[in-house]
């Protein structure tokens, strides 16, 4: 896609709450290669900062400026990666400044679940590359105690051997982690791809942590169920049903985390091939100076082999972490193998009342079917409808001239009884579609909020199951 597409993608990001987000910067100090404070800074002097010394004006010095963005309401909060740090002048007007890719935007809104990764080359008259530039977006939060998803923007100038770039979201923790790993790495700063290294070093190293805070709460469970070393302190027969419940849920929890963790360790791993094709590639264009290409080219070596053994590593954590995922779905498969075996037992047990009731129930009905036809023979004789009294005169039985009322007021009590229950059952039947049908229409409804209430526009992802996520 071509620079003017992207740039007509503005009207898709929204800038509404800039006022919210945090900016801070980082640069080398003026005619030095040392890098300054931290700073905070402010959307209104972001541009006198960057003028003041981002680029600088001595060439003899390699220059160095990254921006920092996030929301206050990070920790708290996943923030919607549609809405934007500046108004959106403001954000093209830096992305121009500091030289990075207008296809930026675009891959930091739209490359949520899976992560990506581009290069740009800007050539000059005679065809040697003036300009590389990338954007970098990480899938989901790299820390598993926030929610903040990475984007990163850098361009490389050929002839200061200047970077510039955009980091958002990182926490305080974060910051601190890249100042530290800033202060170690002065030499590889004027390298085109040091920040990019820097962030598959970052990735791995929250990666490893991430899975190693699974793996501990998968153990503790296996522990207590008795399927590994050590000694059971439970026994999973003695679980009551909330206890089976948690145990399932956390279980499925940690396996859904570990699928995600399968798909992040997967992108650190295309991501140092990616690393690899573009150190690949500066070697086969040339892209260094002459006057330092030495120096660079050892700092090349370095991160090639850096990030080697980093793509090594990833890839045996992923096969730990895919050997983590059978683990989690033998411990569900144990817990729903000890429900069943006790649902089991209860329902032999059920049974076996069942068939005592059958058999008392049994003995009751034959009892009913030898005496039904004398208490029925009993009850006729002793109405007053019959006259028994008269039949030693005339040797038959008189039968009462109102014995009419009798069948009077039998039949219509039965027919009365007979449709009082079918108005019951049609009333119950219909009560439950009205249920069905009120629910329906609630569904309806919250799902149509987003549209038709402009309140519920809000930077943060909603908490509750009616809006469509970037898994």
């Amino acid at each position: 896609m071509h620079e003017e597409w992207y740039s007509t993608q503005y009207h898709l990001y929204n800038d509404s709450f800039n006022s919210e987000w945090e900016i801070f910067g980082i640069r080398t100090l003026k005619a030095s290669k040392l890098l300054g404070p931290l700073e905070m800074l402010s959307a209104q002097a972001i541009f006198g900062w960057l003028e003041s010394g981002a680029r600088g004006s001595d060439d003899s010095f390699s220059r160095f400026c990254l921006i920092f963005t996030r929301h206050r309401q990070h920790r708290a909060h996943e923030i919607n990666p549609c809405y934007l740090a500046f108004s959106r002048e403001t954000f093209k007007k830096i992305l121009l400044i500091l030289k990075l890719p207008s296809a930026y935007p675009f891959m930091r809104v739209n490359a949520g679940a899976s992560g990506s990764f581009a290069k740009y080359s800007i050539f000059d008259g005679s065809g040697s590359i003036s300009q590389l530039s990338f954007v970098i977006r990480v899938p989901h939060s790299p820390r598993t105690n926030e929610k903040a998803i990475w984007s990163l923007a850098c361009s490389w100038d050929a002839k200061t051997r200047s970077t510039a770039g955009l980091f958002e979201s990182l926490s305080d923790e974060d910051m601190r982690e890249v100042e530290r790993y800033f202060s170690g790495e002065s030499r590889q700063r004027e390298h085109p791809l040091f920040l990019p290294t820097m962030l598959f070093d970052l990735l791995i190293i929250f990666y490893v942590s991430h899975r190693r805070k699974l793996e501990h709460s998968l153990f503790v469970v296996e522990s207590q169920l008795g399927i590994t070393r050590g000694q059971r302190k439970t026994d999973a027969w003695d679980w009551d049903y909330e206890l089976h419940r948690k145990t399932t849920k956390h279980c499925n929890t940690v396996y859904t985390s570990l699928v995600y963790l399968e798909r992040q360790l997967d992108f650190a791993s295309r991501l140092g091939d990616f690393v690899l094709q573009c150190l690949a590639y500066i070697e086969e264009e040339k892209v260094f100076p002459k006057e330092t290409g030495a120096s660079l080219f050892r700092v090349s070596k370095e991160m090639k082999e850096n990030v080697l053994n980093n793509q090594n590593f990833a890839k045996c954590q992923l096969h730990q972490v895919l050997c983590l995922q059978k683990r989690a779905q033998a411990l569900v498969s144990v817990i729903y193998s000890v429900v069943a075996q006790k649902d089991s037992r209860i329902n032999v047990a059920i049974a076996k009342a069942a068939k005592k009731d059958s058999s008392s129930m049994t003995a009751i009905a034959i009892l009913g079917t030898i005496f039904l036809p004398a208490m029925l023979v009993a009850s006729m004789f002793s109405m007053s409808i019959f006259d028994f009294s008269s039949s030693t005169s005339t040797g038959s039985v008189t039968v009462s001239s109102n014995f009419w009322m009798f069948w009077a007021v039998t039949i219509p009590l039965t027919l009365i009884v007979l449709a009082i229950w079918k108005l019951w059952m049609r009333f119950v039947s219909r009560s439950s579609l009205e249920d069905e049908s009120k629910t329906e229409e609630e569904m309806n409804v919250w799902k149509g909020i987003p549209k038709l209430h402009p309140e519920y526009n809000s930077p943060f992802y909603p908490k509750n199951g009616y809006f469509i996520l970037d898994g």
